[in-house]
């Protein structure tokens, strides 16, 4: 009786908690780079939450996750050789928690958006093989790399 008691217990734990929401800027974010990225990674950009959603769905391919409070946030971004072309969209520079960015090994052109600077928890970030301009912003010197990736961005 005990066992089946606490499997009870267990279940109705699981129905009570509620699940952790991502929150709103980061899906924002999230949405419109997806709009702005090649075939290969909104193929693998499955339905409207990039954390996933809530066991039915898994995060987006590169998305991690982290629980802060009662929402989610994204706190990497690791989109590598998915022939991603164009600028480095701003929207990136809205996701507050991320730690890691690497997208290295695609096809980004132009400059790096001063906005990253914003980025203050960023520790690594990986621009590597790609055409941006050499010229980084000096809106990133504010930012401490512990891993710092910011060598050779054309290839």
């Amino acid at each position: 009786m005990t066992h089946l008691s606490f499997r009870f217990y267990a279940l109705w734990l699981l129905i009570s908690v509620p699940l952790a929401k991502t929150l709103q800027r980061d899906m924002k974010a999230l949405k419109e780079i997806k709009g702005l990225v090649g075939w290969r990674v909104v193929y693998t950009w499955v339905g409207d939450d990039p954390c996933g959603e809530d066991g039915v769905l898994p995060p987006w391919s590169g998305v991690t996750c982290s629980t802060v409070g009662k929402y989610r946030v994204v706190t990497k971004l690791e989109v590598v050789a998915m022939s991603i072309v164009g600028t480095l969209p701003t929207a990136i520079t809205s996701l507050l928690e991320l730690t890691v960015l690497d997208l290295h090994n695609n096809k980004l052109t132009g400059p790096v958006p001063p906005q990253i600077g914003q980025l203050k928890r960023l520790k690594t970030l990986n621009l590597r093989w790609n055409k941006l301009q050499h010229a980084l912003p000096h809106e990133i010197g504010g930012l401490n790399f512990s891993v710092p990736e910011l060598q050779q961005f054309q290839r």
